[in-house]
């Protein structure tokens, strides 16, 4: 898998017609400015990094939402702090439960093909 694919396409470069014997100081400024426009094309951020600038930002103006709706940025911090525990709870038990019913198909499964095993023995003999 190439992660980095993007940034290896190719830039198309566009080359400027003159008419006539060329100015110095209008080729300069011109080659400047594809320079300039070149380097833009090549150089552009990484989409994952920009997403995750983008979701701390909006949880950052979630926030500060939150503690001017609150009327202090104690009382908002207490009611995210509250949400989390809540959301932490709820994770966890749910995640104690996944155990549970994982440990009783795996005891399920291994009664069942013991099971098989004595049949397949008995019936041999």
């Amino acid at each position: 898998m190439e992660f980095w694919k993007y940034r290896r396409k190719p830039v198309a470069v566009e080359t400027a017609q003159v008419d006539g014997p060329p100015d110095r100081r209008d080729a300069f400024e011109e080659g400047r400015r594809q320079g300039r426009l070149d380097e833009r094309r090549r150089h552009h951020g990484h989409p994952l990094l920009k997403l995750a600038v983008v979701v701390v930002a909006v949880a950052g103006a979630a926030v500060l939402a939150l503690a001017a709706h609150e009327g202090s940025f104690s009382r908002g911090g207490a009611v995210v702090d509250r949400n989390l525990a809540v959301a932490a709870d709820n994770a966890q038990v749910s995640g104690a439960q996944a155990v549970a019913q994982a440990g009783q198909a795996v005891k399920d499964a291994g009664t069942s093909l013991e099971k098989k095993v004595t049949d397949a023995t008995a019936s041999k003999h």
